[in-house]
């Protein structure tokens, strides 16, 4: 019953955290390095996986309900999947920050957390891990489910590819603004943000099994 109570409590903050971060880009604007307004914030990919995260947890928000008079957590193993595919997301969002962007920062390593995107790159995939890992654990996933992981990762690569390589900001496109095509070399960047992805969603898997 515990872990079902904690499992909702970080899902509901994530949730909550995720709305009024997307809310704050209309009313104010972003922070650290998403200093802009409206819907130009969906260009980000750490926006896009929260969403999909907060998302993920609102369905898990459910089952966490459901699981009130079942005396324990219990949810059917899309959900969890569709958890892991959300943890996924914000994790890379956490690692890439922690290791490819920070460090880089002009404003020095903790600007990037500044505001709402300690939410966003911090607080929600700390909380999404750690919830699918301990608080969501009792079932077992295939590490096939890795796949389906990869999915949010690949889709926004196609798109960031097209909208920087091959429109490109002079036509309307983005500019490099995650610095992976930086020397011409996306050819490098983005096959390690795939595996990264397919590292941090086979840890997951592991540590939700383990703790299983």
């Amino acid at each position: 019953m515990l872990f079902n109570i904690l499992s909702l409590v970080s899902n509901a903050l994530i949730f909550v955290l995720t709305a009024y971060s997307v809310i704050s880009f209309y009313i104010k604007g972003g922070d650290a390095n998403m200093k802009v307004r409206n819907e130009k914030c969906f260009e980000y990919f750490t926006v896009d996986s929260n969403i999909l995260c907060a998302i993920a947890s609102a369905v898990m928000i459910v089952f966490n309900i459901m699981s009130f008079s079942k005396g324990g957590f219990m949810a059917p193993v899309w959900a969890l999947v569709f958890k892991l595919v959300g943890a996924t997301a914000v994790g890379l969002t956490f690692l890439v920050v922690v290791t490819m962007l920070a460090p880089f920062a002009e404003k020095g390593y903790f600007s990037l957390f500044e505001g709402t995107s300690f939410f966003m790159h911090f607080l929600t995939p700390v909380l999404a891990m750690l919830s699918f890992i301990l608080f969501e654990s009792g079932t077992k996933i295939g590490y096939i489910n890795i796949l389906f992981a990869l999915i949010p990762t690949i889709i926004y690569a196609v798109v960031y590819f097209v909208m920087v390589m091959i429109v490109g900001e002079d036509k309307g496109g983005w500019n490099d603004f995650y610095g992976f095509n930086k020397g011409g070399k996306w050819y490098i960047s983005a096959p390690v943000i795939v595996i990264m992805t397919a590292l941090i969603s086979f840890v997951l898997i592991l540590l939700h099994n383990v703790a299983s």
